[in-house]
Protein backbone atom coordinates (compact mmCIF):
# COMPACT_ATOMS: atom_id res chain seq x y z
CA UNK A 1 0.00 0.00 0.00
CA UNK A 2 1.22 3.46 -0.95
CA UNK A 3 2.15 5.76 1.92
CA UNK A 4 -1.10 7.78 1.95
CA UNK A 5 -1.47 10.77 4.28
CA UNK A 6 -4.90 12.25 3.57
CA UNK A 7 -8.32 11.04 2.49
CA UNK A 8 -10.62 13.86 1.38
CA UNK A 9 -14.29 13.13 0.96
CA UNK A 10 -17.22 15.01 -0.51
CA UNK A 11 -20.52 14.47 1.34
CA UNK A 12 -23.70 14.71 -0.77
CA UNK A 13 -23.79 12.15 -3.57
CA UNK A 14 -20.50 10.66 -2.37
CA UNK A 15 -20.21 9.70 1.29
CA UNK A 16 -23.93 10.12 2.00
CA UNK A 17 -26.51 7.83 0.46
CA UNK A 18 -29.83 9.07 -0.97
CA UNK A 19 -31.29 9.10 2.55
CA UNK A 20 -28.56 11.51 3.66
CA UNK A 21 -26.80 8.93 5.85
CA UNK A 22 -23.29 7.49 6.12
CA UNK A 23 -23.52 3.70 5.76
CA UNK A 24 -21.91 1.40 8.32
CA UNK A 25 -19.47 0.16 5.63
CA UNK A 26 -18.34 3.71 4.78
CA UNK A 27 -17.97 4.55 8.46
CA UNK A 28 -15.89 1.42 9.15
CA UNK A 29 -13.62 1.99 6.14
CA UNK A 30 -12.90 5.64 7.02
CA UNK A 31 -12.22 4.76 10.67
CA UNK A 32 -9.80 2.08 9.45
CA UNK A 33 -7.86 4.74 7.51
CA UNK A 34 -7.73 6.96 10.59
CA UNK A 35 -6.36 4.08 12.68
CA UNK A 36 -3.63 3.74 10.04
CA UNK A 37 -2.65 7.39 10.59
CA UNK A 38 -4.44 9.10 7.71
CA UNK A 39 -6.31 12.32 8.31
CA UNK A 40 -9.84 12.05 6.93
CA UNK A 41 -11.10 15.43 5.75
CA UNK A 42 -14.69 16.23 4.82
CA UNK A 43 -14.84 18.67 1.88
CA UNK A 44 -18.40 19.81 1.38
CA UNK A 45 -20.47 22.46 -0.34
CA UNK A 46 -22.47 22.75 2.89
CA UNK A 47 -21.22 24.93 5.72
CA UNK A 48 -19.52 22.77 8.38
CA UNK A 49 -22.29 23.63 10.88
CA UNK A 50 -24.47 21.29 8.81
CA UNK A 51 -22.20 18.25 9.13
CA UNK A 52 -21.47 18.21 12.88
CA UNK A 53 -23.35 14.93 13.42
CA UNK A 54 -21.33 13.25 10.62
CA UNK A 55 -18.05 14.56 12.07
CA UNK A 56 -19.10 13.02 15.39
CA UNK A 57 -20.12 9.72 13.74
CA UNK A 58 -16.73 9.39 12.01
CA UNK A 59 -14.85 10.61 15.13
CA UNK A 60 -12.93 13.15 13.05
CA UNK A 61 -10.44 15.37 14.87
CA UNK A 62 -8.53 17.19 12.14
CA UNK A 63 -9.91 19.74 9.70
CA UNK A 64 -13.04 20.29 7.66
CA UNK A 65 -13.32 22.13 4.33
CA UNK A 66 -16.76 23.62 3.79
CA UNK A 67 -18.67 26.10 1.61
CA UNK A 68 -16.88 24.58 -1.41
CA UNK A 69 -13.54 25.77 -0.07
CA UNK A 70 -14.71 29.10 1.36
CA UNK A 71 -13.94 27.93 4.91
CA UNK A 72 -11.36 25.67 6.58
CA UNK A 73 -11.86 25.01 10.28
CA UNK A 74 -10.02 22.97 12.90
CA UNK A 75 -12.58 20.53 14.31
CA UNK A 76 -11.15 20.30 17.84
CA UNK A 77 -10.28 23.95 18.51
CA UNK A 78 -12.87 25.61 16.26
CA UNK A 79 -10.08 27.83 14.89
CA UNK A 80 -10.69 29.14 11.37
CA UNK A 81 -7.57 28.45 9.30
CA UNK A 82 -8.88 30.14 6.18
CA UNK A 83 -12.02 31.87 4.96
CA UNK A 84 -12.99 33.75 1.82
CA UNK A 85 -15.87 36.16 2.28
CA UNK A 86 -18.09 37.36 -0.57
CA UNK A 87 -18.33 41.03 -1.52
CA UNK A 88 -21.30 42.76 0.11
CA UNK A 89 -22.64 44.25 -3.15
CA UNK A 90 -22.57 40.82 -4.82
CA UNK A 91 -24.52 39.23 -1.95
CA UNK A 92 -27.15 41.98 -2.19
CA UNK A 93 -27.41 41.44 -5.95
CA UNK A 94 -27.89 37.66 -5.54
CA UNK A 95 -30.59 38.02 -2.89
CA UNK A 96 -32.43 40.67 -4.93
CA UNK A 97 -32.28 38.36 -7.94
CA UNK A 98 -33.63 35.39 -5.95
CA UNK A 99 -36.48 37.42 -4.53
CA UNK A 100 -37.34 38.81 -7.96
CA UNK A 101 -37.50 35.36 -9.56
CA UNK A 102 -38.94 33.46 -6.54
CA UNK A 103 -35.83 31.31 -6.12
CA UNK A 104 -35.31 29.75 -2.67
CA UNK A 105 -31.91 30.55 -1.19
CA UNK A 106 -29.70 29.86 1.81
CA UNK A 107 -26.91 32.16 3.03
CA UNK A 108 -23.97 30.46 4.75
CA UNK A 109 -21.73 32.19 7.31
CA UNK A 110 -19.25 30.65 9.75
CA UNK A 111 -21.79 30.69 12.59
CA UNK A 112 -25.28 30.90 11.05
CA UNK A 113 -27.43 29.80 8.10
CA UNK A 114 -30.01 32.30 6.85
CA UNK A 115 -32.89 31.22 4.64
CA UNK A 116 -35.84 32.80 2.87
CA UNK A 117 -39.23 32.12 4.45
CA UNK A 118 -41.04 28.97 3.32
CA UNK A 119 -37.92 27.31 1.89
CA UNK A 120 -38.69 23.53 1.87
CA UNK A 121 -34.98 22.69 1.91
CA UNK A 122 -34.45 24.43 5.26
CA UNK A 123 -37.48 22.63 6.69
CA UNK A 124 -35.45 19.40 6.50
CA UNK A 125 -32.79 20.89 8.79
CA UNK A 126 -35.37 22.36 11.16
CA UNK A 127 -36.96 18.91 11.49
CA UNK A 128 -33.52 17.37 12.05
CA UNK A 129 -32.74 19.93 14.78
CA UNK A 130 -35.63 18.52 16.82
CA UNK A 131 -33.87 15.14 16.91
CA UNK A 132 -30.36 16.43 17.66
CA UNK A 133 -28.70 17.44 20.90
CA UNK A 134 -28.12 21.21 21.25
CA UNK A 135 -24.39 20.98 20.34
CA UNK A 136 -25.20 19.30 16.99
CA UNK A 137 -28.12 21.53 15.93
CA UNK A 138 -27.83 23.89 12.98
CA UNK A 139 -28.26 27.58 13.87
CA UNK A 140 -30.92 28.87 11.44
CA UNK A 141 -32.39 32.35 11.01
CA UNK A 142 -35.03 33.62 8.62
CA UNK A 143 -33.62 36.09 6.08
CA UNK A 144 -36.31 38.65 6.75
CA UNK A 145 -36.31 42.35 5.85
CA UNK A 146 -34.02 43.34 8.74
CA UNK A 147 -31.41 40.71 7.77
CA UNK A 148 -31.46 41.88 4.14
CA UNK A 149 -31.15 45.54 5.21
CA UNK A 150 -28.17 44.68 7.44
CA UNK A 151 -26.49 42.29 5.00
CA UNK A 152 -23.36 44.51 5.03
CA UNK A 153 -22.74 43.41 8.62
CA UNK A 154 -22.81 39.70 7.69
CA UNK A 155 -19.71 37.88 6.45
CA UNK A 156 -21.18 35.64 3.76
CA UNK A 157 -19.17 32.61 2.57
CA UNK A 158 -21.69 31.14 0.13
CA UNK A 159 -25.21 31.58 -1.19
CA UNK A 160 -27.01 28.41 -2.25
CA UNK A 161 -29.68 28.91 -4.90
CA UNK A 162 -32.37 26.21 -5.15
CA UNK A 163 -33.48 26.42 -8.78
CA UNK A 164 -36.71 25.01 -10.19
CA UNK A 165 -35.05 22.92 -12.95
CA UNK A 166 -31.81 22.32 -14.88
CA UNK A 167 -32.57 25.07 -17.41
CA UNK A 168 -32.97 27.64 -14.66
CA UNK A 169 -29.76 26.43 -12.96
CA UNK A 170 -27.87 26.93 -16.23
CA UNK A 171 -29.43 30.33 -16.82
CA UNK A 172 -28.61 31.58 -13.30
CA UNK A 173 -25.09 30.14 -13.49
CA UNK A 174 -24.47 32.07 -16.73
CA UNK A 175 -25.90 35.22 -15.17
CA UNK A 176 -23.60 35.17 -12.13
CA UNK A 177 -20.54 33.79 -13.95
CA UNK A 178 -20.15 37.14 -15.74
CA UNK A 179 -19.23 38.78 -12.42
CA UNK A 180 -15.45 38.84 -11.82
CA UNK A 181 -16.00 38.75 -8.06
CA UNK A 182 -18.02 35.51 -8.11
CA UNK A 183 -17.64 31.78 -8.71
CA UNK A 184 -20.84 29.90 -9.59
CA UNK A 185 -20.83 26.10 -9.68
CA UNK A 186 -23.50 23.39 -9.65
CA UNK A 187 -23.22 20.96 -6.72
CA UNK A 188 -26.26 18.80 -7.52
CA UNK A 189 -29.24 18.88 -9.85
CA UNK A 190 -31.12 22.15 -9.37
CA UNK A 191 -28.57 23.54 -6.92
CA UNK A 192 -26.22 26.42 -7.67
CA UNK A 193 -23.47 27.44 -5.25
CA UNK A 194 -22.28 31.04 -5.52
CA UNK A 195 -19.06 32.01 -3.71
CA UNK A 196 -16.33 34.64 -3.94
CA UNK A 197 -14.17 34.34 -7.07
CA UNK A 198 -11.38 31.74 -7.07
CA UNK A 199 -13.09 29.64 -4.40
CA UNK A 200 -12.92 25.86 -4.82
CA UNK A 201 -12.41 22.72 -2.77
CA UNK A 202 -9.15 22.24 -4.68
CA UNK A 203 -7.76 25.63 -3.69
CA UNK A 204 -8.75 25.08 -0.05
CA UNK A 205 -7.15 21.63 -0.09
CA UNK A 206 -3.88 23.13 -1.35
CA UNK A 207 -4.01 25.77 1.42
CA UNK A 208 -4.71 23.10 4.06
CA UNK A 209 -1.95 20.80 2.77
CA UNK A 210 0.60 23.64 3.06
CA UNK A 211 -0.53 24.48 6.59
CA UNK A 212 -0.31 20.87 7.84
CA UNK A 213 2.63 19.82 5.66
CA UNK A 214 0.79 17.11 3.71
CA UNK A 215 1.91 15.95 0.27
CA UNK A 216 -1.14 15.92 -2.03
CA UNK A 217 0.44 13.32 -4.28
CA UNK A 218 -0.15 11.01 -1.30
CA UNK A 219 -3.79 12.06 -0.93
CA UNK A 220 -7.01 10.30 -1.94
CA UNK A 221 -10.13 12.27 -2.87
CA UNK A 222 -13.71 11.16 -3.50
CA UNK A 223 -16.29 13.21 -5.41
CA UNK A 224 -19.31 13.09 -7.70
CA UNK A 225 -20.14 16.58 -8.98
CA UNK A 226 -18.79 19.70 -10.67
CA UNK A 227 -17.77 21.33 -7.39
CA UNK A 228 -15.39 18.36 -6.75
CA UNK A 229 -13.38 18.62 -9.99
CA UNK A 230 -10.66 21.02 -8.76
CA UNK A 231 -10.15 18.87 -5.66
CA UNK A 232 -9.85 15.65 -7.67
CA UNK A 233 -7.35 17.28 -10.02
CA UNK A 234 -4.90 18.15 -7.25
CA UNK A 235 -4.54 14.75 -5.53
CA UNK A 236 -2.54 11.67 -6.44
CA UNK A 237 -5.51 9.30 -6.21
CA UNK A 238 -8.76 10.88 -7.44
CA UNK A 239 -11.79 8.54 -7.19
CA UNK A 240 -15.18 9.19 -8.80
CA UNK A 241 -18.46 7.68 -7.71
CA UNK A 242 -20.40 5.54 -10.18
CA UNK A 243 -23.20 8.15 -9.95
CA UNK A 244 -20.81 11.01 -10.84
CA UNK A 245 -21.29 13.45 -13.69
CA UNK A 246 -19.13 12.54 -16.72
CA UNK A 247 -16.70 15.46 -16.19
CA UNK A 248 -15.83 14.05 -12.76
CA UNK A 249 -15.34 10.51 -14.09
CA UNK A 250 -12.98 11.81 -16.78
CA UNK A 251 -10.53 13.20 -14.20
CA UNK A 252 -10.57 10.16 -11.89
CA UNK A 253 -7.99 7.40 -11.54
CA UNK A 254 -10.66 4.96 -10.36
CA UNK A 255 -14.46 4.82 -10.62
CA UNK A 256 -16.05 3.12 -7.63
CA UNK A 257 -19.60 1.97 -6.88
CA UNK A 258 -22.40 4.49 -6.30
CA UNK A 259 -23.11 6.43 -3.12
CA UNK A 260 -26.03 4.07 -2.46
CA UNK A 261 -23.69 1.05 -2.61
CA UNK A 262 -21.10 2.34 -0.09
CA UNK A 263 -18.79 3.25 -2.97
CA UNK A 264 -16.33 4.99 -0.65
CA UNK A 265 -15.82 1.81 1.39
CA UNK A 266 -15.63 -0.31 -1.77
CA UNK A 267 -12.81 1.84 -3.19
CA UNK A 268 -10.89 2.02 0.10
CA UNK A 269 -10.98 -1.76 0.47
CA UNK A 270 -10.23 -2.53 -3.17
CA UNK A 271 -7.82 0.18 -4.33
CA UNK A 272 -6.28 1.56 -1.14
CA UNK A 273 -6.05 -1.42 1.21
CA UNK A 274 -6.02 -3.95 -1.62
CA UNK A 275 -8.30 -6.39 0.17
Amino acid sequence: MMNYKLCVCDMDGTLLNSEGKISKDNETALKKLQQMGLEVVIATGRVDLMVKSFIKQLELTGHVISCNGGLIRNIETGEILYSKVMEKAAVKEIITYCMGYSIDFMIYTSDMVYSNKGNPRIQKFEDLNKLLSADLQLPIKCADKSVIENINDIKVLKVLLICHNDEETELVQKYFSKYDTLTAVSSARGLLDVMASDTSKGKALKILSEKIGADLSKAIAFGDNYNDIEMLKCVGTPIAMENSVEDVKSCAKYITKSNNESGVAYAINKYILGE
